[in-house]
């Protein structure tokens, strides 16, 4: 069976980039329209939520998904790149610290943090990725930016070898907390290795390797609706004869509506889905759902953000 819309959980393998991973599927499933959700670095591994077809719609509502990595931490040595890729700048002797102190340490990484930019990274001056820069030699003033860091663990301590779980906002560079828990130290640290084990509600031990998937003739088998790209907010089905006008975008009125799993407060982003529960559209509610039995079958209930079609069913 032909795949034409959908998510797909990938655990991308070290050695492929992010494009590669798209490249990859572009062939598996001939089809063009083929997104991400956040890139990886190319020798990270971990989960990669891949959107197929009209699922690239949701991109914006997905990339700012909190991420879950399991990341390994070495002290006692610096890198241009903050982590194993980038060449040696520096070394100091990293003591004997105990795993204690070290928690202590920790401490200063919980809740909103600044943390450097590597120079080594997609992050943009006038226009231009500054990997490109200072790939020339090129001198970039550095750049900071504000992320949240949830929770720290400590999974291994072997120091001055650490392994930690960190669950923390999209866009955080955990290649930097390494190179600034080294320098809290003054020994310098860069990260060794990285998994992304979630993204938002996802989880890597649900994924497929690109050479798992690659072994698999109905690819459909693996897809998942579009309606599990967002599971925990509201599903709303519509009437089927006023899927026209959702798609057209006509007003979401009370009347539209069959049922909803939906009860609470209003300007919450909802899914509403058409025949086997594919998502014809996005909306923002703009009221309290728990006034709907007051509301007269012409009321508004909110507004359209995205018309998905899923279904396939404008001509």
């Amino acid at each position: 069976m032909a795949v034409r819309d959908g998510i797909m959980l990938i655990d991308k393998p070290a050695g492929m980039t992010s494009h590669d991973v798209v490249d990859f599927l572009r062939g598996q499933l001939k089809i063009r329209r083929v997104g991400h959700t956040g890139i990886l670095d190319p020798n990270a591994t971990g989960l990669m939520l891949m959107l197929i077809g009209r699922g690239t719609k949701f991109s914006s509502f997905l990339t700012n998904l909190p991420k879950r990595y399991v990341a390994r931490f070495i002290f006692g040595t610096t890198t241009d790149t903050f982590d194993a890729e980038g060449k040696i700048v520096s070394q100091a002797e990293p003591g004997n610290l105990k795993k204690v102190d070290f928690e202590r340490i920790l401490q200063r990484f919980f809740g909103e943090i600044e943390q450097i930019v590597p120079p080594f990274s997609a992050a943009k001056r006038d226009g231009v990725p500054l990997y490109k820069l200072a790939r020339k030699g090129k001198a970039v003033t550095p750049r900071h930016k504000m992320v949240k860091i949830d929770n720290i663990e400590i999974v291994e301590f072997d120091w001055p070898e650490v392994a930690l779980d960190i669950s923390c906002s999209p866009g955080t560079y955990v290649r930097s907390m390494a190179h600034e828990m080294g320098e809290i130290l003054g020994c310098g640290g860069y990260l060794k290795n990285l998994r992304r084990l979630k993204v938002g509600q996802f989880h890597v031990s649900a994924a497929l390797t690109p050479e798992e998937v690659s072994r698999i003739d109905d690819l459909s088998r693996i897809t998942r609706p579009l309606k599990d790209a967002l599971p925990t907010q509201p599903a709303i089905h519509i009437k089927p004869q006023y899927y026209g006008a959702v798609l057209s975008g006509r007003p979401l009125v009370k009347k539209y509506i069959a049922e909803s799993n939906y009860s609470g407060d209003g300007d919450i982003l909802s899914m509403l889905l058409g025949p086997g529960d594919k998502v014809l559209a996005l909306a923002r509610l703009n009221m309290l759902w728990r006034a709907i039995d007051r509301l007269g079958p012409s009321e508004i209930m909110g507004t359209y953000v995205r018309v998905i079609d899923e279904g396939h069913l404008r001509a």
